[in-house]
């Protein structure tokens, strides 16, 4: 792994493990006594996901939902689902876990395609936000972090199939050969 193209760790491991106590605290206060269907966003909040879990003390469904992205020079484009839900949601309480909000066009697609199957609610849960650079306004009910606009990496980001597996996150500057 090409480790020289990580500018600088953003957020270091330690940092991670203590806000997710915080989310996973402040999501046990509001949904205690209610069952909720997790639906982590494919593939990179799967590490997110599996670690705020563990610290919910409500009864919970895992379900995973993959999207694909045709984006243009404008950020815009089509997106596809191509691993969808294996539960219904409706009349359930969702909560979608992701790492990272950067525009709010695929989670606005996202918010759209969940509502239309009738849940009781739907949140969204984020590891990360980045507020400058949205295109959208959402509610987004719970955040980590919120970061600048920079290209990330590690805790589940990747920059092509490379550095998920990094228990931090760190910033990723690809050379001009790349």
């Amino acid at each position: 792994m090409d480790t020289q193209k990580l500018v600088d760790i953003i957020i270091s491991e330690a940092e991670i493990s203590k806000k997710v106590d915080q989310l996973a605290a402040k999501l046990n206060k509001d949904f205690r006594n209610k069952e909720v269907i997790l639906v982590c966003i494919l593939k990179s909040s799967l590490y997110f996901m599996t670690d705020l879990s563990r610290k919910l003390d409500f009864p919970i469904k895992l379900d995973f939902l993959e999207l694909n992205h045709y984006a243009d020079a404008d950020n815009s484009g089509i997106i596809r689902v191509t691993r969808d839900l294996e539960f219904s949601i409706s009349g359930k309480n969702v909560l979608i876990i992701e790492n990272i909000i950067r525009t709010g066009l695929t989670h606005s697609y996202l918010l759209k395609n969940l509502s239309a199957r009738n849940p009781k609610s739907i949140n969204i849960c984020t590891l990360l936000h980045i507020a400058d650079n949205k295109l959208l306004d959402l509610p987004v009910h719970y955040t980590g972090f919120e970061i600048e606009d920079k290209f990330v990496v590690g805790y589940g980001l990747d920059y092509k199939e490379k550095y998920r597996n990094l228990p931090y996150i760190a910033e990723y500057k690809e050379s001009p050969q790349t």
